[in-house]
C-alpha cells in the first residue's frame, strides 16, 4: 500500500487525553524549556547554538525548489503545490519544514511526517512512538498531532520518517558541554567577581570614641538590642551607613554620602586616578564571548554547517555556501526526496520518471550580471533554453514558443562534420592540381 492508497474516509479521532498523551505533549512542548531552566549556566548558550543551526538549515531548506516531473516532464500538480506552498490548511512550507527539521534535530527518533484521511494534507507528527522491525514494516503508534491524540497506527509506506545522519546529535551536544559548561560557568564569575563594587570602610580612633557614648531612651534607660546588648552611638551610626547611606554608593545613580569623622571609604577596585579605573570602569567579557564561539563552532562542526556561515561572516561567502550546500543540505535533501519518491510515487512511477527532484541550487542567489556570460555560454551550445534560465533566476518564463526552444552556435558542430569537411576539402585541392 503506497502513501497515496491511504484510506479517505476515517478522520483522526479527537478524543480525551489520557495521562499517556499529556505526558508525550509536555515532553515535547517543554524541549526547549527544559533546556532554559536546567541549573547549568551555559544552558542558555547551548540552546541558542542549536536553534541558530535549525534556522540556517530550515531557512535554507525552504529556498529549494520540489520539482515534480510526469514521464520526465515538469507538472505542478496538487504534489507541487504541497511540497511547496501549502502542506495543510493550517502551515505555508515554511512553517512546515522548519517544524520538520525541529523534530529532526531535537526528536532522537527524528521526524515523523504522516498524511491526513480526510484531505491528504502533510502534518508533522508533535511526537509518536517507533516500533522497529527488521523482516516487516515498522509501526508508529500513540501519534500526537497538535493535542490530538490519534487513536491508529501507521505502517512504514504510510509515512515519512526523516532522521539526521546522526540523530543522536542533540545527546552528544549534553555530553560534550557537561564538561565544558564548567569553563564557561567560571568564566561567568569571573566576570561577576570583577565588576562587583567593593569598598574597605576605614575607622579610626577618632570614630571608636562613640563606643563610649551609650543611647539613652526617653526614660533615662540605656537601648539594648534584641539580645540584650547595650547599644551605643557607634552601633547607631554603623547599622544606618550599612542600612541606608551606603544604598545611594551602590546604586546606578549619581549619589552623596555624608560620613563622619574618623570614617573613610577606599575603592578597592581602584587602580588609579583615572575615571576608568577602579569600580567605574568597563570589565570586559572577552572570556565569556570567547567561549560561546566556540560552544557555536562545536555546534557548526556537528551539523556540517561552516562556522564562519552561522556566525553571519561575509569572507568567502561563495565557498562557505558550496560547503553548506554540499556536506550538510544535500544529504538532507537526498532523504527528503527519497522518502517522497519511495513513498508517494513508488517504484513504477520512478521508473518511468515520473517523480520529485529537489533542486537545492536554489539556495543561492544569482546576481544577473555575475551570471550573463555563464548564461549566454550555456543557451549557445544548447544546454538550455531561454525559459530554462528563467526559471533559474526565478523569473517569469516567456510565452512564446521560440523562448523554449534550445539553439546552438554555428561556432559549433560535430566532429564528424569537421572530418567529413577536411576530407572533401583535400579531394577539392587534389583535383585541380591535376588539372
Amino acid at each position: 500500500m503506497g502513501f497515496f492508497d491511504l484510506f479517505k474516509n476515517n478522520e483522526p479521532v479527537r478524543v480525551t487525553e489520557s495521562q499517556q498523551a499529556i505526558d508525550l505533549r509536555k515532553k515535547q512542548y517543554k524541549l526547549f524549556e527544559d533546556y532554559i531552566n536546567s541549573s547549568t549556566t551555559n544552558t542558555a548558550f547551548k540552546l541558542y547554538a542549536i536553534q541558530l543551526c535549525i534556522n540556517r538549515i530550515a531557512n535554507a531548506l525552504v529556498k529549494c525548489d520540489f520539482q515534480t516531473f510526469k514521464k520526465g516532464e515538469r507538472f505542478q500538480g496538487d504534489v507541487w503545490y504541497q511540497l511547496n506552498i501549502e502542506p495543510n490548511q493550517n502551515q505555508n512550507a515554511a512553517d512546515f519544514w522548519n517544524k520538520v527539521i525541529y523534530q529532526m534535530v531535537m526528536n532522537e527518533d527524528g521526524a515523523l511526517v504522516i498524511q491526513s484521511r480526510v484531505d491528504g494534507s502533510l502534518i508533522v507528527a508533535d511526537d509518536f512512538t517507533f516500533h522497529e522491525y527488521a523482516f516487516k514494516p515498522n509501526i508508529y503508534s500513540n501519534i500526537l498531532v497538535n493535542n490530538y491524540s490519534m487513536n491508529s497506527s501507521f505502517l512504514e509506506n504510510e509515512v515519512f520518517h526523516l532522521k539526521l545522519n546522526n540523530s543522536k546529535v542533540k545527546s552528544l551536544f549534553d555530553g560534550i558541554f557537561e564538561q565544558y559548561g564548567s569553563l564557561l560557568n567560571g568564566a561567568i564569575k569571573n566576570y561577576n567577581r570583577s565588576n562587583a563594587i567593593k569598598y574597605a570602610l576605614n575607622i579610626d580612633s577618632t570614630f571608636d570614641q562613640l563606643k563610649q557614648k551609650p543611647v539613652i531612651d526617653e526614660n533615662g534607660t540605656q537601648v539594648t538590642d534584641e539580645n540584650g546588648t547595650p547599644l551605643t552611638e557607634y552601633d547607631t551610626v554603623i547599622d544606618d551607613l550599612f542600612g541606608e547611606r551606603l544604598k545611594g554608593v551602590f546604586s546606578d545613580k549619581d549619589s552623596v554620602t555624608p560620613l563622619e569623622s574618623g570614617l573613610t571609604l577606599n575603592d578597592l577596585n581602584s587602580t588609579g586616578n583615572s575615571k576608568s579605573s577602579g569600580s567605574a570602569a568597563n570589565k570586559t567579557t572577552r572570556d565569556i564571548s570567547a567561549m560561546v564561539s566556540d560552544i557555536v563552532d562545536m555546534s557548526a562542526d556537528a551539523f556540517m554547517i561552516p562556522r564562519g556561515l552561522l556566525k553571519g561572516d561575509t569572507a568567502d561567502i561563495d565557498g562557505m555556501t558550496d560547503n553548506f550546500i554540499s556536506f550538510c543540505i544535500n544529504p538532507i535533501a537526498e532523504q527528503i526526496e527519497d522518502e517522497i519518491n519511495r513513498k508517494m510515487f513508488g517504484q513504477k512511477n520512478v521508473s518511468k520518471r515520473t517523480y520529485c527532484k529537489i533542486r537545492t541550487d536554489k539556495i543561492r542567489n544569482y546576481d544577473l550580471t555575475k551570471i550573463a556570460n555563464s548564461a549566454e555560454l550555456i543557451s549557445r551550445i544548447g544546454v538550455w533554453s531561454v525559459n530554462d534560465i528563467l526559471n533559474f533566476m526565478d523569473y517569469e518564463p516567456i510565452k512564446e514558443d521560440w523562448a523554449d526552444k534550445h539553439i546552438i552556435s554555428k561556432n559549433y558542430s560535430l566532429v564528424e562534420d569537421d572530418l567529413k569537411g577536411g576530407e572533401n576539402n583535400n579531394d577539392e585541392g587534389n583535383e585541380n592540381e591535376k588539372d
